[in-house]
């Protein structure tokens, strides 16, 4: 068991502990902003004078600093365009599908239908907890 002075002494730290989290989490942020804004106008520099090499990436060369605004290339499908191709050509048979899923809105209906087994379908939904730290 601890005595009243130890558990003053607890608060105290606590206290300057969470006054020192405080400042250092604020000199973060600003930290992160300034650099974040010297990072935007480092690479508006890079874009406006620098070199583009054979892979498409911008440089810089700034005494012993070399710039490189990374040029970086991704593909993803159109399924819409392809679709209303794939039906122009009459070739929508050859390329589609039927996937069958279950639907969470139709095992709502069930249950609201039938008391009996919304407790089972309630068990069906998987609580997860997080934590967040707030001062």
């Amino acid at each position: 068991m601890s005595s009243d002075n130890d558990e003053h002494l607890d608060l105290l730290f606590i206290e300057r502990l969470v006054a020192e989290y405080k400042g250092a989490k604020a000199l973060a942020d600003t930290s992160r902003e300034r650099s974040d804004k010297m990072k935007k106008q480092l690479s508006e520099i890079v874009d406006t004078h620098g070199y583009v090499d054979h892979n498409g990436h911008r440089w810089l060369d700034v005494g012993e600093f070399k710039l490189k605004r990374e040029r970086r290339v991704g593909k993803s499908f159109d399924a819409a365009a392809c679709e209303v191709w794939a039906k122009k050509e009459g070739l929508w048979d050859n390329v589609s599908e039927v996937v069958e899923a279950l639907s969470e809105d139709k095992v709502l209906a069930l249950a609201w239908d039938d008391p009996e087994i919304r407790d089972e379908i309630e068990g069906f939904y998987i609580e997860r907890e997080t934590w967040a730290f707030k001062v």
